[in-house]
């Protein structure tokens, strides 16, 4: 793969159909015609086509050091400008200037290429046995003597033009060589990988390290070669504590559906029995997978009924509203900061004194804080303001109880009304706060 078109992060899935007997993969693979076996295309045939008008403005590249069998580079796209300029200021291969460019991956190429997802890229097409990508620039390419950017320049306005080439070529190239439309984000949509029976397990990511439980990843597992009785277990997706999806394939080969079947033989002679249940599963992928290669006991991997949406969601919303805070607290809202503070939970302290770790995060938030306790619909700034209380601890709830005094001096009868609405223990926390 070429590394100077691409950069990596995290995306979506897609799995080969598997044989009879065995689990299929919600989403399906390409498929030959049904009378006969259609021959791999070879994507060195397709055609591609620049517009005559601009051809003189580009450099194309078609032709490439291919250093990868599942990933072939097809095209590449420059400004010539941009690429000569560069080269006087800074010498031959200086870069600079590109475009945009198309690839193409095999099975094993797309899996890999959804569980990092590669930014910079996106899939517009498929066939038979290739998936298609547009490769575009995460930065601006464009480049003129000194490096600078003079918007209203005639240099600046055929960049922006040429910047528009990308999306006709590859639209073209779709109808030109009879290929599928298709995007990875159909599949990233789908809610698993694999149609079998699923079951989720909590690794708590920081328990080895200091104890914590106030966050944790969700596993989720699945069947992918055989369900049932006998059939082994994987990871085949996990969420971070924000709810963030990263798509799970073993690093092989082979696609991941020939590698689970594969593997199911082998549990059927006897071995990797711990893949047989999905604890089980669950610890031999904390431990030994490339995400997070922890050491795996009862303490940190535990299974669980489902997805804590919940949780994610308010890690989530007050990962905003404090990113908010400490940008721009003037654009955040009263009601904003109520209405997460109203959700926050015990295990949300620790988890934004990590997302957060190294900024002083407490310090707008208590500014807002003090901005929204009095004001208008008093009765829901003290509920807000009540729950909130009653998971804190330490400096935050001497703070918090503070906040209390002046809700309660500001509007007694409103906050008696409230402190009834809470069970009787509960009320009992919040008047010693508030004394």
């Amino acid at each position: 793969m070429r590394k100077s078109l691409v950069s990596l992060c995290l995306s979506a899935l897609l799995l080969l159909t598997v044989s009879c007997g065995q689990a299929e993969p919600v989403s399906p693979a390409p498929e030959a015609p049904p009378e006969e076996v259609a021959a791999p295309i070879d994507p060195h045939t397709l055609k591609t086509e620049i517009p005559e008008e601009y051809r003189d403005l580009l450099i194309v590249t078609t032709e490439f050091e291919e250093t990868d069998e599942h990933w072939i580079s097809l095209l590449s796209v420059q400004e010539k400008a941009s690429v000569e300029a560069m080269e006087k200021d800074y010498g031959s291969g200086a870069g600079g200037g590109f475009l945009f460019g198309i690839a193409a991956m095999d099975q094993v190429g797309f899996e890999q290429f959804l569980q990092y997802d590669y930014s910079g890229c996106d899939v517009f097409a498929r066939d038979e046995t290739w998936y298609y990508v547009k490769i575009y620039p995460t930065d601006v390419q464009f480049y003129r003597s000194g490096g600078v950017i003079d918007s209203q320049t005639e240099d600046w306005k055929q960049w922006e033009t040429l910047n528009t080439l990308g999306d006709w070529v590859c639209q073209d190239f779709v109808d030109r060589n009879g290929l599928t439309p298709y995007s990875q984000r159909e599949v990233r949509n789908q809610p698993f990988t694999w149609e079998s029976e699923h079951t989720y397990a909590k690794y708590y990511n920081y328990y080895n390290f200091d104890g914590s439980k106030s966050e944790f990843y969700t596993l989720v597992l699945s069947q992918p070669a055989r369900q049932g009785e006998g059939g082994l277990w994987c990871v085949e997706r996990f969420y971070d504590e924000c709810g963030n999806l990263c798509l799970y394939f073993p690093e092989s080969d082979v696609p991941a559906a020939e590698y689970y079947a594969d593997l199911q033989v082998e549990c059927d002679e006897g071995q990797h029995p711990e893949l047989l249940t999905p604890l089980g599963a669950a610890k031999d992928f904390v431990a030994n997978s490339v995400w997070f290669s922890d050491e795996a006991t009862d303490a940190n991997v535990e299974q669980t009924d489902g997805a804590d949406s919940d949780y994610s969601e308010t890690n989530q919303r007050m990962s905003r509203v404090i990113a908010s805070l400490l940008v721009c607290p003037e654009e955040v809202t009263d009601q904003e900061v109520l209405d997460c503070i109203g959700a926050f939970r015990n295990d949300t302290w620790g988890v934004m004194g990590r997302n957060f770790y190294g900024s002083d995060w407490w310090t707008p938030l208590q500014a807002a804080l003090e901005n929204a306790a009095v004001g208008t619909g008093q009765a829901d700034r003290d509920r807000s303001m009540m729950k909130f209380c009653l998971t804190s601890y330490g400096r935050y709830a001497d703070f918090i109880g503070s906040l209390l005094q002046a809700q309660r001096a500001a509007e007694p009868e409103t906050f008696q009304a409230v402190l009834e609405e809470f069970y009787p223990e509960q009320q009992s926390v919040l008047l010693a706060a508030t004394e």
